[in-house]
């Protein structure tokens, strides 16, 4: 049993994105904001909007910032020879059972687990550390390689007639399939085919 967790590297180029997102939309929103007011009087009314606006960018900021943070500090995926586990926060515990696995495909944002009916079940991003992935997709392609065909367990019959008691053998004698001639009553008469 090995447990993985997503890279701490990728982390910093998470928040690094948000802070970038929300940082760049609140700066366009305030130079708008500015043409739009250029040569107006400016009442409190204007600095109250722009305020509010800088205080809700700051606010969701900080908010996706720290649902990152505890995605990775709760994201794990744990690899044993019985299947894969996934855990995360403010979802529920994932146990895809490495029998259940019948594909693997890859994007460029990791590798999806297809299971016996063919639906998507489980993802394995590529946040993990690139070693840590590739581990896991190794070890899947291995489970799909080597999995092993259904066999029931079914006994050979060398001579039927051998195990089939003595009652049922007499009535496999009679039902010999009999002259199966068909005959016509002498009130219908033949039909006539046509001539060619």
């Amino acid at each position: 049993m090995k447990s993985y967790h997503l890279d701490p590297d990728k982390l910093k180029q998470q928040k690094r994105n948000i802070i970038l997102m929300y940082g760049i939309t609140l700066v366009v929103l305030l130079v708008l904001n500015y043409f739009m007011y250029r040569g107006r009087e400016v009442s409190t009314n204007n600095f109250l909007m722009l305020g509010l606006i800088v205080v809700m960018f700051a606010f969701f900021g900080w908010n996706a910032l720290r649902q990152r943070q505890a995605i990775w500090d709760q994201y794990e995926i744990i690899v044993d020879e019985t299947g894969i586990r996934q855990t995360q926060p403010k979802a529920a515990e994932i146990f895809l059972p490495r029998a259940d696995i019948t594909d693997a495909k890859e994007s460029k944002f990791g590798l999806t687990l297809m299971a016996k009916a063919g639906q998507p079940v489980m993802g394995i991003p590529k946040l993990l550390t690139p070693a840590d992935y590739e581990e896991i997709k190794g070890i899947v392609t291995g489970w799909l390689r080597d999995s092993k065909p259904v066999v029931l367990d079914v006994n050979v019959i060398e001579d039927a007639q051998a195990t089939l008691p003595i009652d049922e053998v007499e009535l496999e004698a009679e039902l010999e399939p009999e002259d199966l001639s068909v005959e016509i009553p002498e009130d219908q008469q033949a039909p006539q085919l046509p001539e060619a």
